[in-house]
């Protein structure tokens, strides 16, 4: 009897301890207890060449309330009291209601009783961060929001499922490209203006900035003006038509095709005699560069013409990884006047996109190559001889001659030698002709001698000043300065734990904080373009050593209130 007594006293207590432990003693476990749903796919990581976050993905568990089920069970009158910390009276007649986002799961349970819980569904999805400072977000474009820029193209093609994207953009550039174009659009009083730079051997597009409400660089054209010379001139080169000592005896004007009243004269206050080729590429003689076509048509057809600018990208596609990317304007020789080769002459009657022109000079450069431009760091781009290496340095000499004593010379800055040729397009109006209205062009390398850059600087509608030298080469010449001087380390030596609150500090202190504690450039998205911190994540409570980036929100801080800037 006292054995059964023993046994059952046994029993008992075991039972009291196992009801224990569940529901008092063992470790709550959200993984254990509650299925977390995958709503979505984590998207690659787009970085820049020096592996610098352009856009990342965040993970987010974001939990939903289950309000109908805890109504059919009747416990809603039960879990009201707590429930009222989170929702409002009309929220209760809801079937699902969002409790809140979290980004991690300590954080989620110690927010949300488990009572709660048990009645919620979880949802790991993901946030996409852009870094979007300095015009970067009309290149990187957004998925679902934008039909255009890099992002929906790579989403496209299916290359946002690996881990990381190394683009070729680098952000030191783009910072330097967008202030300097910024600055002159501002002395100005511009429309907008557009830059290009790309690593002249590979491809690689370092830096696009367009201020415009779209990306100009990409989807929009215009005349090439007296950008065109060069290519005209390379030409006749090439297939012996002109000589490079050769001379050419000039008249303020001329009508190349006999019985049509067309006339093309020299620019106001540009009158010349005689010049000799490298003399009317520096000068950018309209006179001069109609009688080299005019040498061209006694030789070759439209159709070869046509054939040859269309060889080096004229009217199509670079084929960059870049979503809506358009043709431009080159019409088919079937519907060319017989004064079209002469417009062409001068860089009229022909529509480039920005991306194009900067690629088709880029062969000057080159050693006479075309080369296909991309966006990505790892891509080995296509490239295919256009010009022989003789005619493209030739060229190219002279471009830098064109940059000294030339319509580019207002530019020059001492060390910094710059090669390249200036525009100065009328702005055409469909259907009505030309406007008053200019776009001030440069298109130039860096640095002369032995190129590493390709450049185009174009300037939309200056009211001071509207020619190329004096207005879109100087923007071109500028960034070059300045890259040479720019120096970073990201050595630093940590001396907080903390991350500290960066709010109102202006954007130049806040990155020299972030240096100073040891957190890497490459880990700092900026979002905006202020002047001023106006938000920051993660907030001052998270360890140093636990981040894996820092977002900072720019804004103007006299504003800072009224700030939108999500």
């Amino acid at each position: 009897m006292l054995r059964s007594r023993l046994t059952l006293l046994i029993i008992v207590f075991l039972y009291i301890f196992l009801i224990s432990y569940v529901l008092f003693l063992k470790p709550y476990n959200l993984n254990e207890n509650y299925k977390i749903n995958e709503s979505s796919k984590k998207l690659a990581t787009l970085l820049d060449k020096e592996g610098r976050i352009i856009a990342v993905d965040r993970t987010i568990y974001e939990v939903w309330l289950d309000l109908k089920t805890i109504r059919k069970r009747n416990k809603l009158e039960k879990l009201k009291p707590q429930l009222k910390r989170f929702l409002n009276e009309n929220d209760f007649n809801k079937s699902f209601i969002l409790l809140g986002k979290f980004e991690d799961i300590l954080e989620l349970k110690t927010y949300i009783p488990g009572n709660i819980l048990k009645y919620s569904r979880i949802y790991k999805t993901y946030e996409r961060n852009y870094n979007s400072s300095y015009d970067l977000r009309k290149n990187i474009g957004e998925i679902g929001k934008t039909e255009y820029g890099i992002e929906p193209y790579l989403y496209k093609k299916g290359l946002l499922s690996t881990q990381n994207i190394q683009l070729s953009l680098d952000l030191k550039m783009q910072k330097i490209a967008y202030e300097e174009l910024s600055k002159m659009i501002t002395e100005q009083n511009a429309e907008g203006g557009t830059v290009i730079i790309m690593e002249t051997q590979t491809g690689k597009i370092r830096a696009v900035v367009s201020h415009y409400p779209w990306n100009m660089a990409f989807m929009g054209y215009i005349e090439p003006g007296s950008t065109m010379k060069p290519i005209i001139y390379s030409i006749a080169l090439e297939e012996g038509l002109i000589s490079p000592y050769q001379k050419f005896t000039l008249s303020p004007s001329i009508s190349p095709v006999d019985g049509v009243n067309f006339t093309i004269s020299e620019v106001e206050g540009h009158s010349f005699n005689s010049i000799d080729v490298k003399d009317a590429i520096a000068y950018s003689s309209n006179v001069a560069a109609v009688k080299v076509m005019k040498t061209i048509r006694e030789n070759f057809s439209n159709e070869w013409l046509y054939n040859k600018l269309d060889q080096m990208g004229f009217g199509k596609k670079t084929g960059i990884e870049f979503s809506k990317e358009i043709n431009g304007v080159f019409t088919k020789p079937d519907n060319w006047y017989k004064i079209t080769p002469y417009q062409i002459a001068i860089g009229q009657g022909i529509g480039v996109t920005p991306i194009q022109l900067v690629s088709i000079f880029n062969i000057f450069a080159n050693n006479g190559k075309y080369v296909k431009p991309t966006f990505l760091e790892k891509n080995k781009s296509k490239s295919f001889q256009v010009f022989s290496p003789e005619i493209a340095n030739l060229m190219k000499d002279w471009l830098r001659y064109t940059m000294l004593k030339g319509t580019a010379r207002k530019a020059y800055k001492p060390g910094v030698l710059i090669a390249g040729k200036t525009g100065t397009a009328q702005k055409a109006i469909s259907g009505k002709g030309y406007s008053d209205k200019y776009y001030s062009l440069f298109v130039g390398f860096f640095p002369a001698s032995k190129p590493k850059y390709t450049i185009v600087s174009i300037i939309d509608d200056p009211k001071k000043e509207y020619y190329g030298g004096e207005v879109a080469a100087p923007v071109a010449t500028n960034i070059f300065y300045r890259l040479e001087d720019f120096k970073y380390s990201n050595k630093f030596q940590i001396v907080e734990n903390y991350l500290p609150n960066l709010k109102n500090m202006t954007l130049t202190e806040a990155l020299f904080i972030l240096k100073t504690l040891g957190i890497n450039e490459k880990k700092v998205i900026l979002y905006g373009n202020g002047n001023y911190v106006v938000r920051q994540i993660p907030d001052i409570s998270y360890n140093i050593k636990d981040i894996d980036f820092v977002i900072l929100y720019l804004g103007d801080e006299k504003n800072e209130k009224n700030t939108d800037i999500r």
